[in-house]
């Protein structure tokens, strides 16, 4: 049976190509090391060495199980290394899910930090809703999500970390009425029909709109549905609605869209962005990777 002790045995014979120095290297007496390399030719099923009373010699095939020899035990290290460095998080994978709003500054952010630090462990990020991401992560599709919070209470199945507050700012089409002010009042855009995240796949955002809009004393006039941030930002440009969205999505530019700050105070204007993912998730690099979000949460 092959195992490392009698490859290092092997190896020694090879390379010193006497048998009393090679005992002593590998700290055995001679005649049971060369018990051991009759074992192992045995086992082979053909002659390694060619000894006589003056030398010892690798015949062709010890020469080639020589090479064998040291590739074996240089795939046992790279085994015992990658074991080690996944068991600190400093490989393997993760997968990630982000919300779309996210997806323009928080997440490339943490991204990019924990990868300078574990280039290694491998990542895979898609972009979903907060419900989505809950029921991924309940299946156990995904290690980590970026999501709205707080969660429906059925969640207790999570862990959260609170990582950015991101306050509301207005979308409105470029040439609107209000579009050249630095700042605008909310209770300004009570007359207007808004865009809405989706009631359906973003309850979250959709909940927050209709409460700030009851801060500010009316009930918004929602028109248009969508899922994604893409398709909010597509329907302010084309001047059917005005939407409140995320100020991380500042930079997300259009030509045909004016991003307006709000002046007001309300308590629904900040909404907080976080990372949930599951208490009984073991995996190393989701440790390695709320390390570093700790580090640059607000």
């Amino acid at each position: 049976m092959l195992n490392a002790r009698l490859l290092r045995q092997f190896i020694a014979v090879a390379e010193e190509l006497h048998y009393g120095r090679a005992a002593q290297r590998v700290g055995m007496a001679q005649s049971p090391l060369s018990q051991a390399i009759q074992k192992l030719e045995a086992f082979v099923g053909t002659a390694l060495f060619v000894r006589n009373k003056r030398s010892v010699s690798l015949t062709p095939a010890g020469k080639v199980f020589l090479e064998e020899a040291y590739q074996w035990l240089r795939y046992e290290q790279l085994a015992l290394e990658r074991t080690q460095y996944a068991s600190s998080g400093a490989t393997g994978q993760l997968s990630l899910g982000y919300i779309g709003s996210a997806g323009y500054g928080f997440m490339p952010d943490l991204i990019r930090h924990f990868r300078a630090r574990y280039p290694q462990v491998r990542l895979r990020v898609v972009e979903m809703t907060t419900k989505d991401q809950v029921e991924q992560l309940k299946g156990r599709a995904l290690d980590l999500g970026m999501l709205r919070t707080p969660l429906p209470d059925e969640t207790g199945l999570f862990d959260t970390l609170l990582y950015k507050h991101d306050r509301l700012m207005a979308a409105v089409p470029v040439n609107h009425r209000l579009a050249a002010q630095p700042a605008i009042a909310l209770r300004q855009l009570a007359r207007e029909s808004f865009v809405a995240f989706s009631r359906e796949k973003v309850p979250t955002a959709h909940a927050q709109l209709i409460s700030v809009c009851a801060s500010a004393g009316f009930s918004p006039d929602i028109e248009q549905e969508c899922a994604q941030v893409g398709g909010v930002i597509c329907l302010v440009a084309a001047g059917l609605s005005v939407a409140l969205i995320p100020s991380n999505l500042a930079s997300l530019m259009h030509p045909k869209v004016k991003y307006l700050p709000l002046a007001d105070d309300y308590p629904y204007l900040s909404q907080e962005v976080s990372l949930a993912w599951r208490r009984d998730d073991d995996n190393p690099a989701l440790a390695s990777f709320l390390g570093i979000a700790r580090g640059l949460a607000d």
